[in-house]
């Protein structure tokens, strides 16, 4: 790597170096300083326009970048955050990848060389992984917050005991006491992703047993 190159994390022996420059050298120009480039993934040869469109996967968001004539470029970019879901349709020739959004809304790039686009569909599967589970911690303790705190030790809304005090029986309001309000909080709780299968399954084997 030349002194004054652009760091990229992950590259093939394939890509040509002077392509991934010429766009890591316009990408880093809208980074933070605590982002890194991870992948690019650029387009087909025969995707036919001169200046080739790309998709940037790096630390923080997902970047699909659009090349103009003089030196200018269009991009548009996603935040990690924001990310429910990234697909890829694979054609004979290319591959096309697809950002799907939080709000509903998706982006999407056509004509990707198909080994780069593989490559850069792994590497967003970890990063989407790794922040759909923060997502559903932060909004988990959202609604915790909102509801009054969400005690699955016992699966009733309230505040969680401290270990160190003793058990005391719970009084609880109406709407706690009705297991089948219980279960459609929870099964509530599980279509919005606020907890897992797993979590609501072990909420409604509690919730029955006690009735």
């Amino acid at each position: 790597m030349q002194a004054d190159s652009i760091p990229i994390k992950y590259t093939d022996p394939t890509q040509e170096t002077e392509s991934l420059q010429k766009v890591a050298s316009d990408i880093a120009a809208i980074l933070t300083s605590s982002e890194e480039i991870l992948y690019i993934a650029l387009q087909n040869r025969s995707a036919g326009p001169l200046k080739k469109d790309s998709a940037v996967a790096t630390s923080q968001r997902i970047i699909l970048y659009r090349p103009k004539m003089m030196g200018k470029f269009d991009f548009t970019d996603h935040s990690w955050h924001d990310v429910t879901d990234v697909s890829l349709k694979q054609g004979m020739m290319s591959s096309d990848l697809t950002v799907k959004l939080v709000s509903g809304r998706a982006d999407n790039v056509g004509g990707l060389n198909k080994d780069q686009a593989k490559r850069l569909y792994g590497i967003c599967q970890e990063l989407e992984h790794e922040y759909r589970e923060t997502r559903r911690q932060r909004d988990l303790e959202e609604a915790r917050a909102k509801s009054g705190g969400f005690n699955f030790a016992s699966g009733v809304p309230g505040a969680q005991q401290s270990a160190a005090q003793p058990t005391q029986p719970v009084v609880s309001a109406p709407l706690a006491d009705d297991p089948v309000q219980r279960l459609a909080k929870a099964k509530s709780m599980l279509d919005q992703q606020l907890i897992s299968q797993d979590e609501y399954d072990g909420l409604k084997a509690r919730i029955l047993a006690e009735m």
